[in-house]
């Protein structure tokens, strides 16, 4: 079996590829095709993606809309999700690894349950990828909630494991804005989510003009939040590297 070397780096490698460069690449393609897609929707199906049952005057639409109800925007998202999430399961098990690194021994079941929330909500958002809310919309929903429910309490999860379960008080820079980034984008996340229910609410009871297009901006700031949270991946693996190597592939 050949094992991961140390000092690697100074030893003889064909490629030397930063893991914070992966980490930024997960996270930029679904948020530049996010972007598009609702800018393209704005643009070319405006009247359609704002039509609702209230029939009232509204500005932004839903994601729903955005990315799975009209081309080519839907085909923009699948494919950016799709082609990505072998790199996405691959930085879980690179957060697997940083976690146990850094995580006391006594609270590895939290790092164990975390992981599993993190693949969980990954699994769901190929799920809600795949079944648009148009045409499956049961399916799609039972994603689109599994995917909410595991993304917030793989984000607390991880800020309280982070904060009270390391093995070591945190010493650099970069882990200390790590930490603090989760925290406020976690917070983020939850009062965002916390107003699209209650603007999605409103909206169906009330049939209040703009009330949907404010559901939809704070859907984009739970999507941009979350974005932003596994960003944060990118300062926990900073200092780490994939060296392909003629005996194969080490991180280190």
């Amino acid at each position: 079996m050949y094992l991961p070397l140390h000092n690697v780096a100074n030893r003889k490698y064909i490629i030397k590829i930063p893991i914070s460069r992966l980490g930024f690449l997960t996270v930029l393609l679904p948020l530049i095709s996010f972007i598009l897609c609702v800018l393209i929707t704005m643009y070319k199906d405006f009247e359609k993606a704002n039509n609702t049952h209230c029939k009232v005057p509204n500005v932004f639409p839903s994601i729903s809309a955005s990315i799975g109800n009209y081309e080519p925007q839907t085909t923009i998202w699948k494919v950016s999700i799709f082609t990505h999430a072998p790199l996405r399961f691959f930085i879980i098990y690179l957060r697997w690894r940083h976690y146990r690194s850094i995580i006391a021994k006594d609270c590895l079941i939290i790092v164990k349950l975390a992981i599993c929330l993190n693949v969980i909500e990954n699994l769901s958002l190929l799920g809600l990828t795949y079944w648009n809310s148009l045409d499956n919309y049961p399916y799609h929903e039972k994603c689109f909630k599994t995917f909410i429910g595991t993304s917030i309490f793989y984000m607390l999860f991880t800020c309280v494991m982070m904060t009270k379960c390391r093995r070591r008080p945190i010493a650099l820079p970069e882990e200390l804005l790590s930490l603090k980034l989760k925290w406020r984008t976690f917070f983020t996340n939850v009062v965002s989510f916390a107003l699209a229910a209650y603007f999605f609410l409103r909206h169906n009871s009330h049939c209040e003009p703009y009330v949907y297009s404010m559901f939809g901006f704070t859907e984009y700031i739970v999507v941009v939040s979350n974005i932003l949270f596994h960003m944060t991946t990118i300062l926990d693996l900073k200092q780490q590297y994939i060296y392909c190597t003629t005996k194969g592939f080490i991180i280190e």
